[in-house]
């Protein structure tokens, strides 16, 4: 098993019900009341037997209801964006974009998480795990057993989001740690109008 930023936090141990409350109203005020933020991401993913695979660094931002980019830093870095409708993947050393409906994407996946609007509970079995260093942990559980992923913890903090941590089927880990986590941020919806680079092959067409 991986033992990644989950490690250090004790399992076993028994929450008191006020915190519980507590974390879960603050994961409740994320998702559904929070309308954008921005962040800085470090990725880094990691086989069952922990052993560092990949390590990215990039940045996130977000606008509520629907939009976002995740973007890798780097000249081959990948981008993700979506304007709510569709769902672009821009793979810079390919020289490909494949564009999907995003409700085709996200349906049971930890996107329902970023992008809000519907209960966790609906989708999640949600389970506060207590206290870690100053971050507060959620495991969410997918009632969904076809979902690609059998666990997903999350991490706040003071400022809002702190981290993620995903288990998937195969027993990797893909740890995300967030900093300058900025809630509130003014995002202009033009900045989610992704236009592909000339000469890029394009797989898929957008929602209209």
């Amino acid at each position: 098993m991986c033992r990644l930023l989950l490690a250090f936090v004790p399992l076993f141990f028994t929450t008191h019900v006020s915190a519980a409350d507590d974390v879960l109203d603050r994961l409740r005020a994320f998702t559904m009341d929070l309308k954008s933020f921005t962040a800085d991401f470090e990725q880094s993913l990691y086989s069952a037997d922990s052993e560092l695979l990949t390590n990215n660094i990039g940045k996130l931002l977000l606008k509520r209801p629907g939009k976002f980019i995740w973007r890798y830093e780097g000249d081959d870095g990948q981008e993700f964006i979506s304007d709510g409708n569709s769902l672009w993947m821009f793979d810079k050393e390919l020289e490909q974009v494949t564009v999907n409906a995003l409700d085709d994407r996200l349906g049971g996946t930890p996107l329902v998480l970023l992008m809000g609007g519907v209960p966790l509970e609906d989708q999640f079995k949600v389970t506060p795990l207590g206290d870690s260093d100053g971050i507060d942990w959620v495991e969410l559980v997918p009632k969904d057993n076809s979902t690609d992923f059998e666990s997903l913890f999350i991490g706040l903090n003071g400022n809002g989001l702190a981290a993620m941590e995903l288990r998937d089927n195969l027993g990797q880990a893909t740890q995300i740690q967030f900093k300058n986590f900025k809630p509130g941020a003014a995002l202009d919806d033009k900045q989610f109008n992704f236009v592909a680079p000339e000469g890029v092959d394009v797989i898929g067409e957008a929602v209209q």
